[in-house]
């Protein structure tokens, strides 16, 4: 019988071997048989540990939310975290550095509630964890924003990140990810509003930069 060492050290590469193929694939093109060959490991081994595909790729899910780099830095200001919050939103969103992409697993987690719950809940527990400690800086540098708000706020971000990106086939430029955080964001979280840029200089921001090609992150 392997020791827990070369056990969890197996569910590591099979896990790895899972998330590199759905990165290059898609998963509707991944199958067990083509996981258990990458990772070097039986398909009796797989189906011991999880009981199908989408099980299997949840666990990989899971584990990437859990060994993620925390997505909030303390750059000196509110709308710095936030432009770095959408940032860190787009990475997830695209798999960026070989991870899960959340928009490449659009079909899994339409037909799957397992997945599909999976993917709700991180986003959720990371908006409202995110929120409360963007507001809190922003309290200690005197800026006012309502924490509530705030996870709100990275919701919007999601949405609207999201759709770009399955529409476009890539995330959204810079200039669109300022666009939302300066017309969208800022004015959703500070407690009271606040003002944006004017609508005539963010429509030719828009523009100019649906004009270029999608940038990565």
């Amino acid at each position: 019988m392997a020791s827990p060492l070369r056990g969890r050290a197996r569910e590591d590469a099979i896990l790895a071997a899972a998330v590199a193929l759905v990165a290059e694939a898609g998963y509707e093109r991944v199958s067990v048989d083509a996981i258990a060959a990458r990772a070097r490991a039986s398909k009796a081994t797989i189906y011991r540990k999880w009981p199908g595909k989408a099980p299997l790729i949840a666990e990989a899910l899971r584990r990437q939310a859990e060994e993620a780099t925390p997505e909030v830095a303390d750059t000196g200001s509110l709308r710095g975290d936030l432009r770095y919050a959408v940032t860190a939103i787009v990475r997830a969103l695209t798999g960026h550095a070989g991870g899960l992409s959340l928009v490449g697993l659009i079909e899994a987690v339409r037909g799957d509630a397992t997945l599909r719950e999976l993917v709700r809940d991180q986003i959720d527990r990371r908006g409202a964890a995110d929120g409360v400690l963007i507001a809190r800086r922003a309290a200690a540098r005197g800026e006012d924003a309502d924490p509530a708000q705030v996870s709100r706020a990275l919701g919007v971000a999601v949405a609207q990140l999201f759709l770009a990106t399955l529409l476009r086939g890539g995330p959204p430029g810079v200039e669109q990810q300022e666009s939302l955080v300066d017309d969208v964001l800022l004015p959703l979280v500070m407690r009271g509003g606040g003002a944006g840029p004017a609508p005539a200089a963010t429509a030719a921001r828009v523009r100019s930069s649906a004009a270029r090609p999608p940038a990565r992150p």
